[in-house]
């Protein structure tokens, strides 16, 4: 029976290629002739090097110590002409030349190969000791047991590995490492370590795993196989392979699956994050045994890489696809099932209302695989429902003779089209979502369910044999109301011109939009708006609003009317609360900038691995330090991020962003960034290895980013980084420890506006441990601006005509805000024309629209200054430096002079002597006296003619009484001493007046007057 293993490497880089032999041998016989000469070669040895010679150049073959080639051979002989090959990597100190020798073996010997699937993958389990022999069912979970063999069970060595025969150890070596005693092994602190790696493997596949307490001692071999309470499938031992360097531990393919750890490799020693090394050794290892190989390139971002990885923790999303694609999927195995490919086996979820659940490692393996999960739901409660493919994009492929290195990018999220179906008790459909390309989601969304019962739901791909790795997210309300806030938006502002934005200070008009997305009509719906972290910066108007009934699936919207001050870029959090008669009650954030913030600086870095860095980003580096590079390893919202790694050793790295400039208000800078780096855990202030911020204005030295002048807004500084062990950041606040993905939001002041300015992530560690090291990803630079904005007045006309005769005729001006504002304003206006305020009219006093108020009236009254002027004109507009106006642009008042003054402007003029007691025409009569008689005032010829005469024993005197001017009278007096009047026995007649002849002397005149009203 063949041993098949996989030594591990820690840490390291891809080899060169050649490795040219400095040694005494004559280069023109420095062949593979001349070594195959060589008497000690068996028959076998030459057929290895026949298969070898077109691969390994024979001076990499003489470079090796006769030992060394021995084992090559060996090596060799187990890939090209024994029924299972082994797969091999190494230690961190292992010669170059070396590694390289005998991964060309491994190289070669794959060329005979077939193509493998999914994706690189020697071959299934066939029989285990729960299941028996049942064949080798690719998508079938099956079960595994493992035990830990006891101490002196017997481990031969094999010549391909050249380890030693010495029986295992692995319980009492672990027990130097954790302690412990001789106890159990479930029942010693390093059991928990591997329980727990075979725990998370079956969490995510369709693997079981169960511990077999028993082991006979039976020799690790590959005839031993498992046997239900005797041995487990899978056998962990070990003993002395090779020291320090080269092989860290080799395992079975499959049916085998027994594991070999070299006790006598001090890089097990280092414990750290709990035991990652040990870990992934044995996770790597394993992951041979359960038929996985290795995969390419070496980046550090799969456990089955041929050098192993400190950077994560386990088996990654290519060893997961990969199991999933020949063992299924978690929910493949439930109850006594291994499959839920049918409405008979559907697999049983458990669904409380309220509660959503999510399942993250789901798969549909080959183009036959159909997923049916059940679950039982009451009438009219929502079932939503979402199935969303894996995302990830990444270089992927099988080592060749070109070494290790990627064929293409393998892309996890079109290799089905997923579709979901939502089933009735009966297995009839009652909703399908499949509209959606391959690698989008497919979303069944709060669906209304028509009756109590069992249902189904079913996740198919297409005719594609591979595997679909799948989301899978679930959630059911109750029957219930349930009114969320569908949208909201600014529908109309205060000042001008309107820009969608909110500026400080303004009003605005708020649109938000409210959905019943539950089964049960909302009844009465009331909803508030309210600041309650900015009282201060709030002023409602109109903030209480009535939304009426709403029926599910409705929605409506309804306007909210506030004020909201601050400085330019305040990001200020309101909260819209909502209330109805059937008791509902829900609150939701509302957050509203002042003003608008435009992008600088983007970048995702989710350019192709191969490049270094984005265009016109730059990376530096000092002592040990790596720089920065495109890394999948973890990633932000794309498929990659920059990152630097952290060493054991003193070093820097900075990543330089591209000049650029923010505009006079300021802005901030935001990115996400994945922290894990070495840090104190006995001082949560204290940092060994981490990262910090800077900046550089208009190419000055770099500063931090707080001395600079930024603040904090999330995701500050946590720590301070000691300087015990030399970090080259020493007594510098920074980011340090095991953060994982955090957002950084940064404010930079108005001083930085006008200038240009770079930032620098800097990184740096010391010579003590180091962890994984700092990602970067989704940086966001945006400058503030804000507008300059008026408020919007409407100036309306409502009478235009105002009269000096009838004072109480007034014209009347509007001017109303679009929205109340928050503040007093004065509306300051502007006139021209031939009349003018204060003079014909009362003055403008200064008009002061009051805050709250959405209108103010302006009464334009008359002044009468008996003054000959004829209608007159006053336009009035808006300030435009001060006010966006509105409405009418210019409002134009008449003022209508006196009857008297109408008259004599028409026939006298304005020019000429035309007041009441003048006399234009110089012919005795006043100008009032001719307009009340109807005489042309600017004729010497036409006087007016009273015609005094006695008749009758009167004195009569003739007036046109019948054409006396509109609102003015005329009295006839008479007086015996000029002194005193009277209308005393004074008759108006037809023609005029009259008076007694007989009697004293006396006077007689005739007073006119124009009668103004009250």
């Amino acid at each position: 029976m063949l041993r098949l293993f996989c030594p591990l490497i820690a840490l390291g880089l891809i080899f060169c290629l050649h490795h040219p032999f400095s040694g005494a041998q004559n280069p023109r016989e420095d062949t593979w002739e001349s070594i195959l000469r060589d008497p000690l070669l068996t028959p076998q040895d030459h057929t290895v090097i026949e298969h070898l010679r077109p691969w390994l150049p024979a001076e990499d073959y003489l470079a090796l110590d006769k030992a060394q080639r021995r084992q090559l051979l060996h090596y060799g002989a187990n890939h090209f002409l024994e029924e299972m090959p082994v797969s091999r990597c190494w230690a961190p100190d292992t010669p170059m030349h070396v590694l390289l020798a005998f991964h060309v073996v491994e190289d070669a010997a794959r060329t005979h190969k077939n193509s493998r699937k999914a994706n690189q993958f020697f071959e299934r389990w066939n029989r285990t000791a729960t299941n028996g022999r049942e064949g080798r069912e690719q998508g079938r979970p099956i079960t595994l047991t493992w035990s830990i063999v006891p101490d002196g069970t017997p481990v031969p060595g094999n010549p391909a590995i050249g380890d030693s025969d010495e029986p295992s150890s692995l319980r009492s070596w672990l027990g130097t490492l954790y302690g412990g005693d001789a106890g159990s092994p479930e029942n010693q602190p390093w059991f928990p370590l591997i329980a727990n790696l075979f725990d998370t493997i079956a969490s995510q596949t369709g693997i079981t795993y169960r511990y077999e307490p028993n082991d006979d001692g039976q020799a690790i071999s590959g005839s031993n196989r498992g046997q239900t309470g005797t041995r487990g499938d899978l056998r962990l031992s070990g003993h002395p392979i090779d020291g320090d360097g080269a092989t860290l531990a080799y395992n079975f393919f499959p049916d085998h699956g027994d594991m070999i750890i070299d006790t006598s490799d001090s890089f097990f020693e280092n414990l750290s994050n709990d035991s990652r090394r040990l870990v992934n050794t044995i996770a790597h290892e394993h992951g041979h045994g359960l038929g996985l190989e290795h995969v390419c390139p070496i980046d550090q971002t799969k456990l089955l890489e041929p050098l192993i990885s400190a950077r994560f923790r386990g088996m990654q999303f290519d060893e997961i696809y990969t199991l999933q694609r020949w063992y299924g999927d978690p929910l493949e195995k439930h109850s006594d099932r291994r499959n839920n490919d049918s409405i008979q086996n559907a697999c049983p979820i458990e669904l409380a209302a309220g509660n959503p659940a999510e399942f993250q490692w789901l798969s549909i393996d080959d183009d036959a695989d159909v997923d049916y999960y059940t679950f039982p739901l009451t009438a009219e409660s929502q079932l939503t429902a979402r199935v969303i493919p894996s995302n990830l994009i990444y270089p992927e492929g099988a080592e060749d003779e070109q070494g290790c290195r990627a064929s293409a990018n393998f892309d996890s999220s079109t290799l089905h089209d997923l579709s979901l179906a939502l089933l009735d008790r009966n297995g009839q459909p009652l909703a399908t979502m499949d509209s959606s390309p391959a690698g989008s989601a497919e979303a069944l969304e709060r669906f209304t369910v028509p009756e109590q019962g069992q249902y189904f739901l079913r996740i198919a791909g297409d005719d594609s044999d591979a595997a679909q790795l799948y989301r899978l997210e679930l959630e059911v309300r109750e029957p219930a109301v349930d009114l969320t806030l569908a949208e909201f938006g600014i529908s109309n502002e205060s000042n001008g011109p309107a820009n969608g934005m909110v500026e400080p200070g303004e009003t605005i008009e708020l649109q938000v939009a409210l959905t019943n997305s539950g089964s049960l009509t909302a009844q009465n719906v009331r909803a508030a708006i309210s600041a309650p972290d900015h009282p201060d910066n709030f002023t409602g108007f109109d903030i209480t609003r009535d939304y009426g009934n709403l029926a599910s699936g409705t929605t409506d919207s309804q306007p909210f009317t506030f004020a909201l001050s601050g400085f330019c870029g305040d990001i200020l959090a309101l909260e819209l609360s909502i209330t109805t008669n059937d008791n509902f009650a829900r609150s939701f954030p509302i957050a509203i900038e002042l003003g608008e913030l435009s992008l600088r600086l983007v970048e995702e870095f989710d350019a192709s691995p191969e490049e270094s860095l984005p265009p016109e980003w730059s990376s530096n580096y000092s002592g040990s330090g790596s720089g920065w590079s495109f890394s999948t390893t973890q990633s932000g919202p794309g498929n990659s991020a920059s990152f630097a790694e952290t060493f054991s050793s003193l070093g820097t790295s900075s990543l330089v962003s591209p000049s650029l400039t923010l505009g006079p208000q300021g802005g901030n800078l935001r990115f996400r960034h994945f922290v894990a780096t070495e840090a104190s855990f006995r001082n949560s202030d204290v940092g060994f290895d981490g990262g910090v911020l800077e900046v550089s204005l208009d190419g000055g030295a770099w500063e931090d980013i707080e001395s600079a002048g930024g603040t904090f807004i999330e995701g500050a500084y946590n720590r301070t980084l000691s300087a015990a062990y030399q970090n080259p950041l020493p007594r510098r606040r920074a980011w340090s420890g095991s953060l994982g993905w955090i957002n950084t939001v940064i404010n930079l002041p108005s001083e930085f506006g006008s200038r240009t300015m770079r930032f620098r992530w800097k990184l740096g560690h010391d010579t003590s441990d180091s962890d994984e090291g700092w990602y970067l990803d989704a940086i966001q630079v945006t400058g503030l601006t804000c507008a300059t904005t008026k408020p919007i007045i409407r100036l309306d006309l409502n009478d235009g005509f105002a009269s000096e005769f009838n004072l109480t005729d007034t014209a009347h001006l509007t001017f109303s805000p679009i929205l109340p504002l928050a503040r007093d304003i004065i509306i300051p206006l502007l006139t021209d024309g031939n009349g003018t305020p204060g003079v014909d009219t009362r003055a403008f006093s200064p008009l002061i629209l009051p805050a709250g108020d959405t209108v103010l009236r302006l009464e334009v009254r008359p002044v009468r200054d008996n003054e000959v002027e004829g209608p007159e004109t006053i336009r009035v507009s808006l300030e435009p430096d001060q006010v966006f106006p509105a409405g009418t642009s210019s409002a134009a008042i008449t003022i209508i002079d006196t009857p008297y003054g109408q008259w004599a402007a028409q026939r006298i003029g304005r020019e000429t002597p035309n007041r009441q007691g003048q006399d234009a025409d110089g012919d005795g009569a006043s100008n009032l006296e001719e307009y009340f008689w109807g005489s042309d005032p600017t004729s010497p010829f036409s006087v007016p003619l009273p015609n005094p005469r006695i008749s009758g024993g009167f004195l009569q005197v003739d007036f046109p009484l019948q054409s006396l001017p509109p609102s003015s009278t005329i009295q006839a007096q008479t007086s015996t001493d000029l002194s005193n009047w009277t209308e005393d026995n004074v008759e108006p007649i037809a023609s005029g007046f009259r008076v007694p002849w007989d009697g004293p002397a006396r006077y007689l005149r005739l007073v006119y007057t124009e009668a103004f009203p009250r």
